[in-house]
């Protein structure tokens, strides 16, 4: 049986008496790319909106297994301006970002008490369960691999131009190694590929690479 990452049963959304999603049915196993596409008004940004849990169904279900994790790029290039890039990119896991501001608030405290400390341990141990140190390391490689220069590596995002942004936060979709990744975007047209975070000239010799990443799923959204 195939490993099932993504399922959705009966999907439908009424809004009055309009029925703007009606009866999708689907499984995605893992490693595959699949596109949806629909004409204006076909219901594909509110499947997305019910994909990433901003909106609830009238009836069915989305099903993503809990061992498995949704990234989405967004494409809103101005949300993270007061962001560093570093932290803009770690927020593409939202688990892993919130112990390390949580875990940087205890150890800033002066009255550090016995509770601190247990609590400091729990999330040391959960930010070590995520890959929280090697976090800053993936970072760089993505920024690395998609070529955003090493000088705005640590910069704010307002710092950026337009392409970079859009860079990071493709790079912020990709962090952590998501099961799957959703585009929030209105497109003319659509392509699909896979991404190593290495060079160019690394990517060539991908097959002598020990630990590669493993393909996402990706889901596009066009208006055509």
């Amino acid at each position: 049986m195939s490993d099932i990452i993504l399922s959705v049963k009966d999907l439908q959304v009424n809004y009055g008496g309009i029925e703007a999603v009606k009866g999708i049915s689907f499984d995605v196993p893992r490693g595959e790319i699949v596109t949806l596409i629909g004409a204006n008004g076909a219901g594909k940004s509110t499947f997305l909106r019910i994909l990433c849990g901003e909106l609830s169904p009238t009836r069915g279900e989305v099903s993503i297994p809990s061992t498995e994790r949704l990234s989405i790029l967004k494409q809103n290039h101005f949300e993270y301006e007061q962001y560093t890039v570093l932290d803009t990119i770690i927020m593409g896991n939202k688990r892993l970002y919130d112990i390390m501001k949580e875990k940087d608030a205890i150890y800033a405290k002066e009255d550090f008490s016995d509770e601190d400390g247990i609590k400091a341990s729990e999330l040391e141990a959960e930010f070590a369960e995520l890959d929280g140190w090697e976090a800053e390391t993936e970072v760089l490689q993505l920024l690395n691999g998609l070529g955003v220069d090493k000088e705005f590596h640590y910069t704010q995002m307002k710092n950026l131009n337009g392409r970079d942004k859009v860079k990071v936060l493709l790079a912020k979709a990709l962090f952590g190694k998501p099961s799957i990744i959703s585009e929030v975007a209105r497109l003319t047209a659509i392509i699909i590929w896979e991404y190593v975070p290495y060079s160019v000239s690394e990517r060539k010799r991908a097959s002598n690479i020990e630990e590669t990443r493993p393909i996402p799923i990706v889901i596009n959204f066009a208006a055509v």
